[in-house]
C-alpha cells in the first residue's frame, strides 16, 4: 500500500540536492511520511532519515560499490534503524549481494523517468510491500 501521490517526473537529470529532495518523495510515498533531509552535523551520516529508516542518495554516474552499502549498514546498525541506499545507477554484484546479507535495501531512481526499482531483493521486497510495515 502506498501512501502519497508518487514523485512526478523531472524535466532534467537530478542534481545532488534535487535528488535528495526526490528520494524524500519517494519514501513518503513508500509509507516513511516523517521523513526528513539531514541537515547541519546529520547530513554528515546521511541525507535522509525518518524514525525507522536512514537513508543515503548516491547521485554518481557510476556502480554502487560495497563500501557504500558497508558504510549504509554500519551507520543503521549503530543507530538502529534500517538502512536505504538511493542510486540512479546500477550497483555491482558484490555490493548487492552484502547488501542483500546485511539487510539494506537498495533502489534505483530515474529522475527523468519518474520510477523507482529495488536493486537488490531487500529493495524490490520494499519497493513492493512500502516501508510503512517494515
Amino acid at each position: 500500500m502506498m501512501y502519497a501521490e508518487p514523485p512526478k517526473p523531472r524535466a532534467w537529470k537530478a542534481s545532488d540536492r534535487d535528488a535528495v529532495q526526490l528520494c524524500q518523495e519517494w519514501m513518503v510515498y513508500l509509507g516513511a511520511a516523517d521523513t526528513v533531509a539531514a541537515s547541519g552535523a546529520a547530513k554528515e551520516v546521511c541525507d535522509l532519515y525518518s524514525t525507522r529508516f536512514v537513508a543515503w542518495v548516491d547521485n554518481r554516474p557510476k556502480n554502487l560499490d560495497v563500501e557504500t552499502v558497508l558504510r549504509a549498514s554500519g551507520i543503521a546498525y549503530i543507530d538502529g534503524r534500517r538502512a536505504l541506499v538511493f542510486h540512479p545507477g546500477g550497483a555491482f554484484p558484490d555490493a548487492q549481494d552484502q547488501a542483500d546479507i546485511l539487510g539494506v535495501a537498495l533502489f534505483r531512481f530515474d529522475a527523468r523517468g519518474g520510477e523507482l526499482d529495488g536493486a537488490n531483493e531487500v529493495g524490490r521486497e520494499l519497493r513492493a510491500t512500502g516501508l510503512a510495515n517494515s
